[in-house]
């Protein structure tokens, strides 16, 4: 059985005019939020195989919290197509770079990630998924190897929000 867990970073400082919105940060609440959910992972005794991160700073930022709150080794492969992306982007992505793990955690934004999460949910992209920053998501498949994704092949397993 493959897990998938779905994070919207946390949450971030507000737009300025002086920085752009790749360069956003996390504010300190959403730097607390994401240590409190790798404190949680933790102590459920989740570990992710492998990380996959939008290459925006928030989104950075919450991951690299959140792996070192719940003690993973595992490195933060961040990917640029990942940056508000679609749910059939994000779903291209995985089949080409889950490899053979078994439980992967992908750091998003929103809408995508709750678009993804009822794209293989339920076969269509209209369900409205509540994700506000740090909402963590899982979604399991009994499918054998990441290729195997489509639209309707897993089921809502968990949906955490901050």
């Amino acid at each position: 059985m493959k897990s998938l867990l779905l994070l919207r970073h946390a949450q971030a400082t507000a737009v300025s005019g002086t920085t752009n919105d790749l360069e956003r940060a996390l504010s300190a609440h959403g730097l607390a939020q994401a240590r409190a959910l790798g404190v949680w992972l933790r102590e459920h005794g989740w570990v992710a195989d492998r990380i996959l991160c939008s290459n925006a700073v928030r989104a950075q930022q919450s991951a690299a919290a959140m792996r070192v709150a719940a003690g993973w080794k595992v490195a933060v492969s961040v990917r640029e197509q990942l940056y508000n992306a679609e749910a059939a982007a994000m779903l291209d992505l995985l089949r080409d770079a889950a490899g053979d793990v078994e439980r992967l955690l992908l750091v998003a934004h929103a809408p995508g990630i709750a678009e993804l999460a009822s794209v293989l949910t339920t076969r269509r992209a209209d369900l409205l998924l509540v994700c506000e920053p740090a909402t963590l998501i899982e979604v399991v498949s009994d499918i054998a190897s990441w290729t195997e994704l489509v639209p309707g092949c897993a089921s809502l397993r968990l949906v955490m929000p901050s």
